[in-house]
């Protein structure tokens, strides 16, 4: 689906700070950034992933959609958004890791992308190795994240790993808007696990 707005610049024209969207950011020493530039109720649940993989020792960037509806509105692809604070906290990030959701509803799923080839297979090994169904996709994939404008590839090390999580596997993540289940936290300690015990942060 085609973005409404090309770039931040235009979005916020016509979009309201803290009403129709907002920015969270957590800046730490951390090597560590990781985003969810369709946070809230564009992409739902990966504001709250974002966040508990971060924990207190890393960065955290979050774009969240905060309409009653269509939020989709608020889409800036990987590849051109370019909302100011983000582009300044990529300057410090050693490491990237970038959550975003899709439309998938008939199976939990994760489409891991970007341009670090090592740590894309560590992230994998660790999903599959809790039980849960990932694959990394190719460059050919229309949500491959290898675009060098890509957000998740534009860190210090110009490349990062990107996370593509189904519809079908973040609402088994939820009890309630704040309530998360077993599953929620197995696959936080997964993907902490892929980068952690790698050598990152």
């Amino acid at each position: 689906m085609k973005d409404t707005y090309k770039d931040f610049a235009e979005l916020s024209k016509f979009e309201r700070a803290e009403k129709d969207y907002r920015i969270r950011t957590q800046a730490t020493s951390s090597e560590l950034l990781v985003l969810a530039i369709h946070g809230g109720r564009t992409e739902q649940g990966t504001s709250e992933m974002a966040i508990a993989i971060a924990e207190k020792q890393n960065s955290y960037y979050l774009f969240e959609g905060m309409k009653s509806a269509q939020n989709r509105k608020l889409h800036i692809s990987s590849s051109h958004f370019d909302e100011p604070t983000l582009l300044s906290m990529l300057k410090e990030a050693e490491y990237v890791l970038s959550i975003h959701g899709y439309k998938e509803t008939k199976k939990k799923h994760t489409l891991i992308g970007g341009l670090d080839e090592e740590r894309k297979k560590w992230v994998y090994k660790a999903l599959r190795d809790a039980s849960f169904s990932a694959e990394i996709v190719g460059q050919d994939h229309l949500l491959s994240g290898t675009h060098k404008h890509n957000v998740v590839n534009k860190g210090k090390r110009e490349k990062g790993v990107q996370l593509e999580i189904s519809y079908q596997e973040r609402d088994s993540f939820f009890l309630t808007k704040n309530q998360y289940t077993n599953s929620f936290y197995r696959y936080v300690a997964a993907v902490q696990l892929a980068f952690v015990e790698n050598g990152t942060p």
